[in-house]
């Protein structure tokens, strides 16, 4: 018998100010359309590295996405049918997946108890999640991070029966190219992986082989593809028999297939008409090239036996420019709503108009190179500058090394508020020394009828430029580093916005440690419209985004013309936009801010049953924290580390197996030591307080 108790109290301040403000994370409800497609979760953020399959992980006759890509592992529940799919973002079906950078995951029933289990490659190890659920309900448990039978790194991974025995065998991709096969010699129920061939059949695609087994020819063998970091797929047919493979390449360029950077394919009969479909998950180009989207869609218009290949979308999941999204949004076109703009990494910026209404906005993609313009880094913001009613745009360069310094371009509007025609008037509108990459941002922050500049370079360093012309005529003071004390450590995003409606505006930016941002905040105007004072507190907003690649971009804007402002995050590494829906004041909102109660959300439990010497232990983290659990023995010895360091929030489960221990007391000790970025705010000298860790210590009594 065994009983695991465990009491864990985590002590946090909370920093209140005058108004609390609550968000809704929306991913699907409102329409983005791509060249005649209609991404099923647009507002994902897009996706790095993309590693799709499909599989019916809730045993309802379709096939829902398991998707590697940066932590987490992403589920996207199907709740269309076999013939027509919608997918939904369902990350409470997988719970919080987490891996060490970006994982491969492969989904079968290793044990054949006719539910998926899964493995994945991650950190050049295989991760294997034993699923203790049912075929309707997964839930997933991590065996280990590294599975012991492997003896060579790997990056990508399949697993098929090749040799028609009825159990899975292993084949893992490498960094150089090579594919190495472990065939099961165990059971159905019970694998073991054997190395037999290093560099399986000779091959070799370059770099980061990907290997996707499938009946490409419905003649009852597995044929070979491979994606590789070129971005294109080779193809290698099985001329052998279901017990004894025999492959021939054919081609290393298969349909003339290129994705940009390491392409990972995926077959699945996405539409129920009998034959495989093709999915090819991506990677952007990683040298300023505009390269967009997250998942490629091939449908297939042949025969099970023939294939023949219609490309439908590169965005087949959500809206991802590539990398680097530097978000912002204007009334380009005078139709009463709000059109956005997205910097992209080929340096040029995308429109996407908003063809819906004020109260209901719809989207539509129009081009990836707005108005002919190119600018290094290319950070958009718009503005009427010469008070002519229609609106230029501000471009924020970046340049390294330094000098040169980065410039900011001003391309006025000689067209109208519905036809912009945008021209270069100036390269270096307030020049200045100003670190690698400047972003702006323009308000009339003193009333005075002309807009002035802001800017936030590379080191975090804010400047303030003052408009010392007219509304029409702007002319441009010095600018002043440090204004008013704000002062960011990297770049952050920043947007000011009045968010309490008292007639000043308040500056809405992105934070946390070193160059990741995880939350929102806010400096207050605590000042009148004439002469600002921002308080230096910073009112957390939205909280536990767990973005790890962090955000180039925020924009503020009422988007659904009730009265509050809305917020969109441009992604970095996704390349895509996250959609925040002020919910203040409905009480039937979800807020993703900063959990405050110590004890919201965390459970503990164990499993499967008191005869099992394996221990379930299940616990729930409310914002990001360096935490510790493990076990000692009656002399305060540490037996066991269950879990340590930095964690993101969620549901957890670890496993301690008891079966090695002997029989008597042990004691669980879970040691907390609170977030720094949101937790702990500066004091009035602008020293951060010290933190001590929480510490909880339980009996835990294992009989045998």
């Amino acid at each position: 018998m065994k009983k695991i108790v465990l009491l864990i109290v985590v002590v946090m301040a909370r920093f209140g100010l005058a108004q609390e403000f609550t968000f809704r994370q929306e991913y699907d409800t409102i329409p983005v359309e791509i060249d005649g497609w209609r991404p099923f979760v647009p507002w994902l953020g897009g996706l790095n590295r993309s590693i799709p399959n499909f599989v019916d992980l809730d045993n309802d006759n379709d096939l829902d996405a398991v998707i590697g890509s940066n932590v987490p592992i992403y589920f996207f529940e199907n709740i269309g049918s076999p013939q027509s799919s919608i997918f939904t973002y369902s990350p409470e079906t997988i719970g919080n997946l987490e891996t060490e950078g970006w994982s491969s995951p492969c989904l079968v029933d290793i044990d054949n108890d006719h539910d998926l289990d899964m493995f994945a490659t991650s950190d050049e190890r295989v991760w294997y999640w034993l699923n203790i659920g049912s075929p309707e309900t997964p839930e997933f448990v991590l065996i280990t991070d590294s599975l012991e039978q492997i003896t060579w790194w790997a990056v990508n991974l399949d697993l098929v029966d090749i040799d028609n025995d009825n159990d899975f065998d292993l084949f893992t991709g490498n960094g150089v190219g090579t594919i190495r096969f472990y065939r099961n010699i165990g059971t159905p129920d019970s694998f073991y992986f054997q190395p037999e061939e290093y560099v399986f059949g000779g091959i070799n695609v370059g770099n980061l082989a990907d290997p996707c087994f499938t009946d490409i020819d419905n003649d009852s063998d597995y044929d070979l593809f491979i994606g590789c970091s070129d971005g294109n797929i080779w193809y290698y047919e099985n001329i052998g028999t279901p017990a004894n493979y025999d492959f021939e390449y054919r081609t290393n360029i298969y349909n003339n297939i290129d994705v940009g950077e390491s392409s990972s394919p995926e077959f699945a009969d996405i539409d129920g008409d009998g034959d495989y479909d093709l999915f090819v998950g991506r990677d952007d180009i990683d040298n300023a090239v505009y390269s967009p989207g997250d998942i490629y869609f091939y449908e297939n218009i042949g025969t099970p036996e023939v294939a023949q290949w219609q490309y439908v979308t590169r965005n087949y999941l959500s809206l991802d420019e590539g990398n680097e999204a530097y978000n912002t949004s204007v009334d380009i076109n005078a139709d009463f709503d709000e059109d956005s703009f997205i910097g992209n990494h080929g340096n040029a910026i995308t429109q996407i108009e908003n063809t819906g209404t004020s109260e209901n906005a719809s989207f539509l993609w129009i081009t990836s190179n707005f108005q002919g313009i190119n600018v290094n880094g290319c950070v958009p913001y718009f503005v009427d500058l010469d008070n002519d009613l229609d609106f230029d745009l501000l471009v924020g360069e970046g340049t390294i090394p330094n000098p040169p310094y980065p410039g900011l371009y001003l391309y006025r509007n000689t067209g109208t508020p519905q036809n912009a025609t945008l021209q270069l008037v100036s390269d270096n509108l307030i020049p200045y020394s100003y670190n690698a990459a400047i972003r702006p941002s323009s308000v009339d922050i003193d009333a005075d009828g002309d807009n002035d500049v802001f800017i936030c370079d590379n080191n975090g360093t804010f400047y303030f430029a003052e408009n010392t012309g007219l509304p029409e005529i702007p002319s441009f003071a010095s600018p002043l580093p440090g204004w008013q004390g704000i002062d960011f450590s990297g770049p952050r995003p920043h947007h000011f916005y009045d968010c309490d409606s008292d007639g000043d505006f308040d500056l809405y930016f992105c934070f946390g440690p070193t160059y990741f941002d995880f939350y929102v905040g806010i400096y207050h105007n605590i000042g009148t419209p004439q002469i600002p004072l921002f308080n230096l507190q910073i009112d957390t907003i939205l909280g536990s985004l767990n973005y790890q690649v962090g955000f180039n971009g925020i924009d503020v804007l009422d988007i659904d013309n009730d009265n509050d402002g809305d917020i969109l995050l441009g992604v970095n590494d996704g390349g895509g936009i996250l959609f925040f829906r002020n919910t203040t004041g409905d009480t039937a909102a979800v807020q993703p801010r900063l959990a405050l109660d110590p004890l919201h959300g965390i459970e503990f439990s164990i499993g499967p049953n008191p005869a099992n010497p394996i221990t379930w232990i299940s616990y729930n983290l409310p914002y990001p924290q360096k935490a510790e659990i493990a076990v000692y023995n009656l002399l305060c010895q540490k037996v066991a580390t269950l879990a340590q360091g930095l964690q993101m929030p969620g549901q957890k489960t670890l496993i301690w197996d008891a079966a090695k221990y002997a029989s008597g007391q042990y004691f669980v000790r879970m040691e907390c030591m609170p977030g720094t970025s949101c937790l702990r705010q500066p004091t009035s000298s602008g020293a951060v307080p010290a933190t001590q860790p929480t510490c909880e210590v339980e009996r835990v009594v294992v009989v045998k």
